[in-house]
């Protein structure tokens, strides 16, 4: 089944967490693959880190959902918060320990997830690695792919059966092949405070969604290099606003103490400040000939919900099921038109659908509206059935139950 020379590798474009996943399996089966990445070392600033119940059983296809468990922490239950007026409603995952084996969020940083596979698939044969190396232009045709990759030593060309796109937002594969990503990005940026003071003694659940009109949070516990961990706290930041007076020290000590102050009448260490701008985008297509988009390539969301880590995790392994069934014989090309159904579909049924959602609920700045929600959540988190069926979908096992379906 394996392919016999160069020409009929896989090329990745992007050794992130989806392109490493792509690549691993793969590589499983024997299909050599060639990833391209710009950076040298994997980057372990702060990113995604929520894996979800269905992504872990996904996991267990590459043996490595055990090895996940034990970079992460595990998340059973979450909060919907009022700012104001403190704890609104409580969801636990137990509810859903009948289904599946992870009746939890698995909090791990992706950089650990990354570098974990990224020390798999270096050691197999048939995978070669060239870091610092930016995709500047595709070719494609009946034959196979050709990249266009500059690097420290100079231009290159690298040819393929297949490139898969696992290049980012700002994908140069995606504009390459002349795919649309329409969608907006919002006028305010995200803001992200790391410290180590641990919430949990205070009544704060490992991930806490925090309604406020004027301000609304975020916060969620990450696992750092151990026992407490570290928190991160998200909140929005004007257009207007630039990025010294965002992390001015003073600033960023009153956002956080917004949230609880201190108890002991102190300051708040913060370890780490991050601002970035957030989009809601989606590619048109997914699939264009023998070139294929997956992760932020494909689709872009805003974190609340910790959906994107996992729909990127997902798209990969659609894809690389259904390369290797083409590999074998088993299929033929025109199975990658699934990929793109299936993929493209849940994407903006769920990902988009549900991380706007989450948005709007947040900072709603009706009362009456805003008192409504609250009441729904609340009413949700305390009816068994109501519960159960909003965590089917809010943990993914809907979304994942709907790609399964598209034929």
């Amino acid at each position: 089944m394996s392919a016999k020379n160069k020409s009929d590798q896989v090329v990745i474009a992007g050794a992130g967490p989806v392109g490493l996943t792509a690549a691993y399996a793969l590589l499983r089966h024997g299909i050599p693959v060639t990833l391209l990445e710009s950076y040298a070392d994997v980057p372990t600033d702060p990113r995604a880190s929520t894996f979800h119940p269905p992504t872990m059983e996904l996991l267990e296809s590459l043996d490595v959902a055990q090895e996940v468990h034990g970079m992460g922490i595990e998340v059973p239950k979450w909060q919907f918060r009022d700012l104001k007026k403190g704890l609104v409603a409580e969801f636990d995952l137990a509810i859903l320990g009948d289904i599946t084996r992870y009746p939890f969020r698995l909090h791990c940083e992706q950089h650990k997830y990354a570098q974990m596979l990224l020390s798999k698939v270096e050691k197999m044969d048939g995978c070669e690695i060239r870091k610092s190396r930016n995709v500047t232009g595709v070719h494609s045709d009946e034959n196979g792919i050709v990249a266009m990759v500059h690097g420290p030593n100079g231009t290159e060309e690298v040819a393929g059966r297949y490139l898969i796109g696992c290049d980012g937002g700002k994908s140069v594969v995606r504009h390459a092949i002349g795919v649309s990503f329409e969608g907006l990005t919002f006028e305010e940026r995200f803001l992200v405070l790391t410290t180590p003071f641990d919430y949990t003694d205070h009544g704060f659940k490992g991930t806490c969604y925090i309604a406020d009109p004027d301000r609304w949070y975020s916060m969620f516990k990450v696992p750092a290099e151990g026992p407490p961990g570290r928190w991160r706290v998200v909140s929005p930041v004007g257009p207007d606003l630039d990025e010294a007076a965002a992390f001015d020290d003073d600033a960023c000590q009153a956002r956080i103490q917004a949230v609880l102050p201190h108890p002991e009448g102190g300051t708040f260490p913060i370890l780490h400040k991050n601002i970035y701008k957030v989009h809601q985008r989606i590619a048109g297509r997914f699939a264009v000939g023998n070139v294929f988009l997956a992760g932020d390539a494909a689709h872009i969301n805003n974190p609340l919900g910790g959906m994107g880590l996992n729909f990127g995790i997902h798209d990969a392994l659609n894809l690389t099921e259904k390369m290797v069934a083409v590999y074998r014989g088993d299929a033929k090309d025109d199975i990658f038109d699934l990929y793109d159904r299936q993929r493209r579909t849940v994407a903006e049924e769920y990902l988009l659908a549900q991380t706007a959602q989450n948005k709007r609920d947040l900072e709603e700045n009706d009362p009456e509206a805003r008192a409504l929600r609250q009441k729904e959540w609340r009413e949700t988190a305390s009816n068994p059935e109501s519960a159960r069926e909003f965590l089917l979908r809010t943990a993914m096992f809907k979304s994942v139950e709907r790609a399964q379906s598209i034929q």
